[in-house]
């Protein structure tokens, strides 16, 4: 694998690449970024939208092979309808602004989360566009938790499994993982979430078994090229032992 693209001696090393395959960002602190600016609340979620832009440029730029982010919960849509309306809104602007991107040509977008309600249908509509627009590309995949919950992945998982009548001897981990909406994407190596939490709020139950947690103060508005930079020298300190003591 080439060598990826470093700031001084910041970044990834060969080795590096070879051992992170799958950062994950919960992309918190909008709001709270905003109000301490003085600014509407909504225009911390827009600040936030750009800077999974960045970000998705900076993944592309230090080679990273997948990047999540999750922009929405399912839980996120008992919140105002006036904050839901306008989320909705702005994910329509940037899934089809998307399309007019020559970033997309370098990527391979994949939605992760619900189809259905409660996520309206021509936004669930544009995502999937995106999926296949890029199917058979062979950059980043840019893994989008739109419409998520990690309970709600795991039951969708149950569900289609009976319904496919499948017999409780031919159940293990691998059949699980190809149920799930991570289904051929490795688990995440390390998982970031901004504005200072350290909760995982249901993210990737399943998949974070193994996963390293970061958790900057920084809301993620904030996040940019130099930060992703910082925490990927925060995971190369981290010792991996997958269990084995």
């Amino acid at each position: 694998m080439e060598q990826a693209i470093t700031k001084g001696k910041k970044g990834f090393s060969k080795n590096m690449e070879e051992q992170l395959k799958h950062i994950a960002i919960i992309c918190d602190g909008n709001r709270r970024w905003a109000r301490e600016k003085g600014l509407p609340e909504m225009k911390g979620h827009q600040e936030g939208a750009n800077a999974v832009e960045r970000l998705i440029d900076a993944g592309i730029e230090l080679k990273i092979p997948v990047i999540s982010f999750w922009v929405m919960g399912v839980d996120n849509f008992d919140r105002s309808a006036l904050e839901v309306a306008w989320l909705m809104k702005l994910n329509r602007i940037w899934g089809q602004k998307a399309f007019k991107k020559e970033t997309l040509k370098k990527i391979r977008f994949r939605l992760c989360g619900l189809r259905d309600k409660p996520a309206p249908k021509d936004v669930i509509g544009i995502y999937e566009k995106l999926e296949e627009e890029t199917k058979d590309n062979d950059g980043m995949i840019v893994n989008i938790c739109f419409n998520y919950g990690g309970h709600t992945e795991i039951m969708d998982a149950m569900k289609r499994i009976i319904k496919a009548g499948v017999s409780p001897d031919e159940i293990d981990e691998s059949l699980v993982e190809s149920y799930l909406w991570t289904a051929g994407l490795p688990h995440p190596d390390l998982i970031l979430r901004t504005s200072g939490e350290q909760r995982m709020s249901g993210f990737m139950p399943w998949q974070s078994r193994y996963s390293e947690f970061y958790f900057p103060e920084y809301n993620f508005p904030e996040m940019d090229k130099e930060k992703l930079i910082d925490a990927l020298d925060e995971f190369k300190t981290r010792q991996r032992r997958y269990g084995k003591g």
